[in-house]
């Protein structure tokens, strides 16, 4: 169907919108030869969303009584392993210091080291509407698409705002 093939396409465009924006410039998946140009934004199209994902999200209207799962991204700083002369400090600059003394800042030492860090959490939900109440009004399948498109290029952009940026 197509409602079904638009909902997939929202999943897959989310995940490699924030793909794109959260990895690394030198990642080799950030320079493949396919692109996807769903929602009217071309952005590089991977293999990273999993075949069980897309396997899941790609029939919802038929295979699902109750919604999919939600899908949840995760953004991950990986910290490395530090040498034994090296800590993992975090800046803490209270807004009356950074108005008194540019560039002064206290450090924190953070213990134990962690292997990552949380930079942002994702998520999205698919509510389904019960089938035994009548839907206010059918919305058609372009104008969903259209709907789409501005809010995948505001999320582009949100994302590329956002201090995680790069």
């Amino acid at each position: 169907q197509k409602a079904d093939q638009i909902a997939l396409h929202i999943y897959t465009k989310l995940f490699h919108v924030l793909y794109q924006a959260r990895a690394s410039p030198d990642s080799p998946l950030l320079t493949t030869t396919t692109t996807d140009r769903w929602f009217n934004l071309e952005t590089p199209d991977s293999d990273l969303f999993p075949r069980e994902l897309r396997e899941l999200y790609k029939a919802i209207s038929t295979t699902f009584p109750a919604p999919p799962p939600t899908l949840y991204i995760s953004v991950l700083l990986a910290v490395p392993e530090l040498s034994n002369n090296h800590v993992l400090v975090a800046l803490a600059q209270s807004q009356q210091q950074q108005q008194s003394q540019p560039g002064s800042s206290s450090r924190i030492r953070i213990e134990p080291t962690p292997r990552y860090v949380l930079l942002e959490s994702w998520s999205m939900t698919f509510t389904s509407r019960p089938k035994d109440v009548p839907p206010p009004t059918d919305v058609a399948l372009p104008t969903i698409y259209k709907h789409g498109i501005p809010l995948f290029r505001s999320l582009f952009s949100l994302l590329r705002i956002l201090p995680a940026w790069k």
